[in-house]
């Protein structure tokens, strides 16, 4: 309470009725040779780094000294430095914002509700900005972990760790060493990402970061720090966990910091390598695919994000462990903000002693790709999210994550911008001729943007295809009994190819032939009986009948089974189709067929009517059939050049020039092309016939191939880049128009 003494004193001389927390935790640092201090706040696990006189200031508010007082106590403690009472109590009110002192005074009530309030307000924003990683808090898992880590203290033995070293090194070996075999390996794009496999890749994504996370938790706890809070992240749509070990600041050991921010990379790495092997020496099946889940998540989450420092996971904080730096990302920005301020508005910033005082430029260079990378991070996000939901028809549920990530990309940093000039006299500040140099390579970089085109490549899905190429179906069901030829082999019009045989079918002629007998016989009974029994001269036309109707099945049965030897319908080299894949069939009465059915191993397996056998063509007359998109087709005209990347033969770059581009849209697609068989097409299933037919319009455009190394084989698909004529080239704004309108097609 003020008294009539103290309202007769000035504000500086008055007791200034604030006092630091008692149960704030300090911890005494050493960086480049001077002294820090690290306090952390228990209650809301916050932690802050302060100079040696800032932490002086902290412990002289005790709620009885003054300003004056502690003016004065600061300029005899550290001389010649001395403070104003405006800086002293800047800085005693950036103390009060950040909890780390009260007031004893009335109405503190009300101001923590109100701060309370816009701290929630800034984590709901920053969650909508950051929407691909949306944290929830959970537990306190200190007495977990406490349990926990004697039965896995051994893991943090030399020996362990130099052996899980040794582990990723003989993986990495074995992928180099076997690189072609294993690309070879590898499901293309829409084999990997199914929906059946995308709860599988959830469910991983889930269990390696919970491992991850109890690797933070579990380093941090062996080198004496403390974790108070686990919860669940929702990382790209998929629920896993998250671990804040922050207390690792209270570590005076930077290595130390170090290893616990690198522990979760350390065990996905583990991990990756563990499934490396699993994968490579299992056989196709369930344990084979998780293994190689793992493989991707570890692997991919590791490069991209957590071992990367230019995000903000484990690979930033590593590296602003060793370099101790807090609040590296945001201090280089302020560096960057700071410089672009001088070079493009002519600003002379003020010195800052908390900003790094060297290597500034390296500071700069680091904001700027941190925030590149942070773009092509989160928008191949969305494109990825937008493909995979593409095929169903989910795309509105790409566009609303678009938009929250693309908040955190656009409007925040132009609220930063706003925030900057509403700063009063910041326009006094700005150097006029600096100001109209920039504004006029702005207008020169937008016209470039805006009417300048540009190169302009279309790019769609493609599939190899025999030219003018004669089929050889399976006309009649049945088990593979003998291959007459192998690829490359050239044969004669009606030249064998394949035999087949239907168990049910010779039962089936067997029983028609014993029923024909059968009637045969009566005939010829009733024939001599006629004459005399009135009786069989009556059953004679219906036994006539009967027999004409079996004659006819069996004629028609026994057609079946010629049609069961497949022969060449015309002359030619024998083609083998497109490659298929291995799928189990628990209800097929025979094994199925995979590879090709030329192959010696599909012998006694399972053809279905109307399977592709072979083809009969000329193996160098090859032709890649393109399918465009609909709102692509204006670019494409016959007489361009492509460029073509199959998924099989990713290390050659096949070339040719557009036939014809058809007229009408494609009806049926090739079913190599369907997302369902791992192609980049969006197709459903006719009831009917069994057709797969595209959901959007699209149209075909034919290259021809020649294949004189004989690499190319039916089947075959990969991806077209077409290049198309001047005239049609795009600027870079049409581009981004484009690109807007067709990812951000919301329909009602």
């Amino acid at each position: 309470m003020v008294t009539l003494a103290d309202s007769l004193l000035s504000s500086s001389a008055r007791r200034l009725q604030i006092r630091k927390r008692a149960d704030l935790v300090a911890q005494k640092q050493r960086y480049e040779g001077e002294t820090y201090y690290v306090v952390k706040d228990p209650v809301g696990l916050n932690y802050f780094r302060f100079q040696e006189e800032e932490f002086f200031i902290l412990n002289q508010l005790d709620g009885n000294s003054s300003l004056d007082e502690i003016k004065a106590r600061f300029e005899a403690e550290f001389p010649p430095q001395k403070i104003t009472l405006e800086e002293l109590q800047q800085f005693v009110g950036m103390l009060h914002r950040s909890g780390l002192v009260v007031a004893v005074t009335p109405e503190q009530g009300r101001q923590l509700l109100k701060r309370r309030r816009e701290r929630r307000k800034r984590e709901f924003l920053s969650a909508i900005g950051n929407i691909l990683a949306i944290r929830f808090r959970g537990i306190d898992p200190e007495q977990i972990l406490t349990a926990l880590y004697p039965w896995v203290r051994w893991i943090f033995h030399p020996a362990f760790l130099i052996a899980c070293v040794i582990l990723w090194i003989a993986a990495l070996l074995l992928i180099a060493s076997e690189f072609r075999v294993f690309l070879n390996r590898l499901p293309t794009f829409h084999q990997f990402f199914t929906p059946t496999n995308a709860l599988w890749l959830a469910l991983t994504l889930a269990v390696t970061k919970v491992l991850h996370e109890f690797g933070h938790g579990l380093s941090c706890k062996h080198f004496g720090g403390e974790c108070h809070e686990m919860g669940v992240m929702l990382l790209v749509l998929t629920p896993c966990l998250y671990c804040n070990v922050s207390d690792s600041w209270m570590l005076p050991n930077r290595w130390h910091r170090a290893a616990i921010g690198a522990a979760g990379i350390f065990v996905e790495l583990t991990l990756a390598a563990l499934a490396t092997f699993v994968w490579w020496f299992s056989e196709p099946g369930l344990i084979n695919h998780l293994a190689l889940n793992v493989m991707f998540i570890c692997s991919v989450s590791t490069v991209v994000f957590n071992g990367n420092p230019l995000l903000r996971y484990d690979g930033y904080y590593v590296l602003a462990d060793i370099l101790e730096i807090p609040n590296l990302r945001q201090k280089a920005t302020q560096l960057l903000s700071r410089t672009a301020a001088h070079w493009f508005l002519g600003i002379e910033p003020p010195d800052d002693p908390f900003l790094p005082q060297r290597n500034k430029g390296l500071f700069v260079l680091y904001a700027i790709a941190a925030a590149i990378y942070r773009w092509v991070v989160v928008l191949s996000i969305l494109l990825f999210l937008n493909r995979f939901f593409k095929p169903y028809r989910l795309e509105i549920i790409g566009h609303a994550i678009a938009l929250g990530a693309l908040y955190g990309l656009v409007v925040q940093p132009l609220y930063q911008v706003g925030k900057f000039f509403y700063v009063p006299g910041r326009w006094n500040q700005v150097k006029k001729p600096r100001l109209y140099m920039t504004l006029v390579g702005a207008a020169l970089l937008l016209a470039f943007v805006l009417f300048v085109p540009l190169p302009y490549r279309v790019m769609c899905t493609c599939e190899i295809q025999a030219k003018d190429a004669a089929p050889v179906y399976v006309d009649v069901a049945g088990r593979l009994e003998e291959v007459f030829v192998r690829p490359g082999q050239t044969v004669r019009l009606g030249d064998p190819i394949a035999r087949l045989s239907d168990h049910d079918l010779e039962i089936e002629i067997g029983r028609l032939e014993t029923l024909k007998r059968q009637y045969e016989t009566r005939l010829a009974v009733l024939e001599r009986r006629r004459a005399d029994d009135e009786a069989a001269a009556n059953e004679l036309p219906a036994l006539r009948e009967a027999l004409q109707t079996v004659i006819q099945q069996l004629v028609e049965k026994q057609r079946d089974r010629s049609r069961l030897l497949l022969v060449a319908p015309c002359d030619g080299v024998v083609l083998p189709p497109p490659w298929k894949a291995f799928q189990e069939d628990r209800n097929g009465p025979l094994p199925e067929w995979s590879g090709t059915p030329l192959e010696p191993r599909n012998i006694g397996a399972y053809l279905r009517e109307g399977e592709l056998f072979c083809l009969i063509g000329q193996p160098q007359n090859m032709e890649a059939i393109l399918v465009v998109d609909q709102a692509d087709i204006e670019f494409v005209q016959p007489g361009q050049f492509v460029r073509l990347k199959l998924d099989e033969l990713h290390w050659q770059t096949l070339t040719g020039v557009i036939e014809d581009v058809a007229k009408r849209e494609l009806e049926a697609a090739s079913p190599r092309l369907a997302g369902k068989a791992g192609g980049e097409l969006a197709t459903k299933t006719d009831p009917r016939t069994g057709i797969e037919k595209p959901i959007s319009t699209v149209y075909q455009a034919r290259v021809p191939l020649t294949n004189e190394d004989g690499l190319l084989i039916p089947g075959l698909r990969g991806r077209a880049k077409i290049h198309v004529d001047r005239h049609h080239w795009l600027t870079i704004g049409q581009r981004l128009w484009r690109f807007a309108t067709r990812t951000f097609n919301f329909r009602i």
